[in-house]
This record gives structure tokens, sequence and C-alpha cells, in this order.
């Protein structure tokens, strides 16, 4: 799967993982990551590896959801943005102070995870300094919201989950890390390689979102050389339920530091 550390990685990264969902999915958590956790700690990439996070955060209303609707009551599951967004904050500021990850971890997300791995920013924490990773990964994220809206207007599912989430549409622009020029440096610039990923199996999200990141990502000034496409494959959950098609993404995101 890969073909073992590079000097770089000897440094011992530690791969911090914000699952998807539609922000909203109570059957997509945290535990999302272990299949791709199975597999990379019986790989070579193990002894580069100080650890594993897998982020969990609070949870926009879902309460048509067939086996576990959301109940207005719980406070877990009735949050719009930006709080998932601070949950993944404060718990990249815990793990900083905990286990000192900064510039010693790649932060990977897919889905609605991957957007977030994009919208933080330390402007949302009151100045808070997150720490800064060695490489950003974001898989099958979205990116550009009036765009994804529009390629899938004939959907009503993809238009209640955006609202769900991002009920204030006057919010979008600084939410949508396609179009965001929030005040500083987002997180993601601080980082040694960007790497942007979309399977054109996935039946869920539009290739054209990897294609608005990357436009994005080259727009930016001295990063030439630090973006890069990796091709995936699988529909849009089998990437994270197979375990090796995340793994093998995560595995070549590190070669890149």
């Amino acid at each position: 799967m890969c073909q073992g550390p590079s000097p770089a990685l000897r440094l011992l990264i530690r791969p911090s993982y914000v699952h998807g969902g539609a922000w909203r999915d109570p059957e997509v958590d945290s535990r999302s990551f272990e299949p791709a956790v199975k597999v990379l700690w019986n790989s070579p990439l193990k002894h580069a590896v100080a650890g594993f996070a897998s982020i969990n955060y609070r949870l926009s209303p879902y309460p048509s959801h067939s086996n576990n609707p959301s109940s207005p009551n719980d406070p877990a599951r009735n949050v719009h943005y930006p709080d998932h967004l601070m949950d993944v904050a404060r718990a990249l500021i815990y793990l900083e102070d905990n286990f000192h990850i900064e510039n010693r971890y790649i932060l990977a997300g897919h889905s609605a995870g991957a957007t977030m791995t994009f919208e933080l920013n330390s402007w949302y924490m009151r100045g808070q300094p997150l720490p800064k990773p060695s490489c950003v990964l974001g898989i099958a994220g979205i990116y550009n919201f009036e765009a994804f809206l529009e390629a899938h207007k004939s959907i009503s599912a993809y238009k209640e989950l955006m609202e769900n989430a991002f009920p204030d549409k006057g919010l979008w622009k600084e939410a949508s890390p396609y179009r965001s020029h929030l005040p500083g440096l987002a997180n993601w610039e601080h980082a040694k390689a960007i790497v942007i990923s979309h399977s054109d199996q996935d039946e869920l999200v539009e290739s054209a979102q990897a294609a608005f990141m990357l436009e994005r990502l080259r727009t930016t000034p001295h990063f030439e050389g630090k973006i890069h496409f990796l091709k995936s494959s699988g529909a849009h959950d089998e990437i994270w339920q197979s375990g090796y098609i995340l793994a093998d993404l995560i595995s070549k995101s590190l070669q890149l530091v």
C-alpha cells in the first residue's frame, strides 16, 4: 500500500480525521475512521505514526432519519454553522494541548468533514491559534455551496441538508471554502501539502466540487508545488467503509509532506 515512511515521516505524524455525514447523520461518526486505522496499523506507515484521532462534533437536526430521528430536545443534534466547526477546532486545540500535534499531523476529512478542514480559521475561535497541520487532505468535499445545490436542484434532500446545517444563507459566502475570505490565514494555509481527492464513482458529490477547490487553492500566493490531486475510487461512503481506500489516500498524502 505504501513503500515505507520517508525520513520526514519519522517525526511521528498523527493522522486526525473529521467524518462526514452531511453535518447531520448519527450513523456516520468518529467510528467511521476505524476501518482505515486497522489498515494503516498493519502497514509500514505505522512506524511513523504517533497515534490516530477521530473527531466527533455536534450535529444538525435530522428528524426524518429512518432509524434514529433527532429530537428537538437533544442539544447534540440541533446545532447549525458554525457550531460543528467550532467543535472540530476545540478538538484540535485539545490534541495540541495534550499531544503537541503542531506541524506533526495530517488533517483528513471526508464529505462534510472535508468541508470543515478547509473552513477552519482561528477567527472562529476569537483569535485562539489552531495547531498548524503538516498536510490537509479533503476527500469528496463540498466547497462551493451554491454550485452544489444547483447541481442537485432536482433532489429536495440536498436543499434540506444544506439549510439544516446553514440556515442563514447570509453566511454562505463566509462558510463556503471556495468563496470565503475571512480575516487572517485559514488553517490549511499553514500546511506543507494540500491534497484534494475525488472518485469518479461518487454518486453523491459531483467532481466539479474538487475542481472548484483546486481552483481556489491555486489562486493562493506561494502555494506552487504544494497542491496535489489524488484520484480516489469507490462510491461516496465506500471510501471510508472499505478502510483500504481512505488508508491509501492518507498514506499517499503523507509521502508528500
